[in-house]
């Protein structure tokens, strides 16, 4: 029983020490809590309260005020700003709470980078304001000191609030180039080292190029572009006024992308020297000499050849816009008449087609249920480029292939005229393409697989009429 009556005091006075110790820890951090009260709100606003702030420091004055619902800069005013960045800035400065204070009354101001701050002036809409002095890091670079104006008691505040206190030039500024979208651009096209690699334009939602030869863009390789420019950011500001472009290869600029929207007229972005160590390359926009770098990322065409981003074709267009066809080639002519199904709402039934070669029923299928019209079709228009040649000249030369079509909108003649034994020139309505197509050995992809899918579709025909 002695036994059992020692174990339970021994439970009561531990029980009375805890107890004892979490009364103590309590009070402690209440006092610890009321003291810290006393002077860990710096200021104490909402940002819905906030006027205007103020921050001066080495890079200039600038005063953020709010303007219609955003936070807008009203000095200086010659500086593109990101309206997020300000409000940040705004948010974080409302309520500032000091880490701790390192000493009550600093005689030696200059210990803490104190005696040549940067200020922060947080103006509420009720008069009241709050004048910081924004000192050095501290040494373990986790916060910065600081103290209120006309004080000498220094804190130390958090280094992501005090980066936004003495934000500059570079931290409030649009690092959004433009602002645009794909769809707004109208015209595109590149230089490369000073020379012009194509110019392009959009009809009708449709882009095609139109120097230095004229053809339809290849959507795959193209359209990137577009979204490449319009979402292009500055990685860096390097220079606001450089004295030698050159430094930056950007007084011979590598790269030139020329593009136009209707709100904005031409722009010219130009790009220099590549920082291939961080992805990154120099860049600047013409009449303006400020340098900052982009990512390369999104600019992988800028070296495509062009035969890439043109479509690749010689002459395509959608059997439905068709009505006839006259295929010279071999000494004769072959007619086609089109008559493609369309119901009211623009869909296709190929059941209901009706092809006609030299005045026979040609909409049949084969045993594998394929129309071999169609597949002659596919071949005619699918004969693709192979080179690009803007200095070519077939005038004079006789064509050996002639595709006549009649269009629901027109005419188009595409000739495949001899340049040697390897190639064809293309002429479309007698004007030279600028490209080249081989004449043997290209699969179904070339003249020699249209002319096999011809013959496919004549040994049909003919066995249908057996």
């Amino acid at each position: 029983m002695k036994f059992y009556r020692n174990a339970i005091i021994l439970v009561v006075v531990v029980a009375l020490l805890a107890g004892a110790y979490f009364l103590v820890r309590t009070k402690k951090a209440n006092e610890q809590s009321d003291a810290a009260k006393k002077y860990d709100k710096l200021t104490d606003y909402v940002s819905t309260d906030i006027e205007s702030v103020t921050l001066k420091n080495d890079d200039g004055t600038f005063v953020i005020v709010k303007k219609d619902d955003e936070w807008a800069l009203s000095a200086p005013t010659d500086l593109r700003y990101d309206s997020s960045q300000l409000s940040s800035i705004v948010i974080n400065s409302a309520a500032i709470v000091a880490d701790k204070v390192v000493e009550e009354n600093a005689e030696d101001l200059s210990i803490y980078g104190l005696d040549d701050p940067a200020t922060a002036i947080i103006k509420a809409k009720d008069g009241t304001s709050v004048t910081l002095e924004i000192g050095d890091q501290t040494p373990t670079g986790g916060g910065y000191y600081v103290k209120l104006a006309g004080k000498n008691k220094v804190y130390t505040i958090s280094k992501y609030t005090g980066d936004k206190l003495i934000s500059g030039r570079n931290d409030i500024r649009a690092k959004q180039l433009f602002d645009i979208t794909a769809d707004d651009i109208q015209k595109f096209g590149l230089n490369r080292k000073g020379q012009n690699i194509f110019i392009s334009e959009k009809i009708d939602d449709t882009w095609n190029m139109v120097s230095p030869i004229k053809g339809s863009m290849n959507d795959t390789s193209f359209l990137p572009m577009l979204e490449a420019v319009a979402g292009a950011e500055v990685v860096d500001f390097v220079d606001d006024d450089p004295e030698d472009l050159s430094v930056y290869g950007l007084d011979k600029p590598t790269y030139e992308l020329i593009f136009s929207t209707e709100a904005t007229g031409e722009i010219k972005l130009q790009m220099g020297l590549e920082l291939k160590n961080d992805s990154t390359i120099y860049a600047k926009l013409d009449g303006n000499d400020e340098v900052f770098t982009i990512s390369t990322s999104p600019f992988t065409f800028l070296d495509k050849p062009l035969k890439e981003i043109v479509n690749i074709f010689a002459y395509i267009v959608n059997i439905s816009e068709v009505k006839k066809i006259d295929l010279t080639m071999d000494g004769k002519t072959t007619h086609m008449e089109l008559d493609v199904y369309l119901d009211e709402e623009g869909n296709m039934d190929s059941d209901k087609d009706k092809f006609y070669v030299n005045g026979v029923d040609a909409s049949g299928r084969n045993e594998n249920g394929k129309q071999p019209f169609r597949q002659f079709y596919q071949a005619l228009i699918g004969i693709s480029i192979d080179e690009i040649d803007v200095d070519g000249d077939p005038s004079g030369g006789k064509a050996d292939i002639t595709i006549d079509y009649t269009l629901k909108d027109g005419k188009m003649k595409v000739e495949f005229i001899p340049k040697d034994e390897n190639f064809y020139y293309v002429v479309r309505n007698g004007e030279y393409a600028g490209v080249l197509v081989k004449r043997k050995n290209k699969g179904e992809f070339g003249v020699d697989g249209m002319k096999e899918a011809y013959n496919t579709m004549m040994e049909f025909l003919a066995g249908q009429q057996e």
